[in-house]
């Protein structure tokens, strides 16, 4: 079974705010973010990369909703919460259509989970 990937933009962003790899050095990133929008988006950070397969999507979603104007994280939010949906709630479902909304802003990372999850799981993409 494919694994979704993750955003690179994922990756950008760590590396401009610091890598974290514990939920301790998290904590100290979200705290040192002078912005709701960068605190919420190292909050999906944390739930994508240290607990994958037990995070609430909504902690994306909320992200995404502080992006209205910036496409690019907007897109990562969206790309983020499809791989929440998809890794911890094994909803193909919404995975599908928040990778959907992702793909529609351009993000290349969000069309290829799209073509993995349509692969493994067809009947969500009828």
């Amino acid at each position: 079974m494919k694994r979704i990937i993750l955003s690179l933009g994922m990756l950008l962003m760590l590396a401009q705010n610091g890598f974290a790899t514990t939920d301790a050095e998290y904590d100290k990133i979200i705290a040192k973010q002078t912005t709701e929008a960068d605190k919420q988006v190292m909050r999906c950070n944390k739930a994508v990369y240290n607990h994958p397969y037990t995070s609430d999507p909504e902690i994306c979603i909320k992200a995404s909703k502080l992006f209205t104007n910036d496409k690019f994280n907007l897109a990562i939010s969206y790309l983020n919460a499809g791989g929440l949906y998809y890794q911890s709630e094994k909803n193909y479902i919404k995975a599908y259509e928040y990778f959907m909304k992702a793909a529609k802003l351009g993000n290349t990372t969000a069309q290829k989970n799209l073509d993995v999850l349509c692969r493994e799981h067809s009947w969500v993409c009828k």
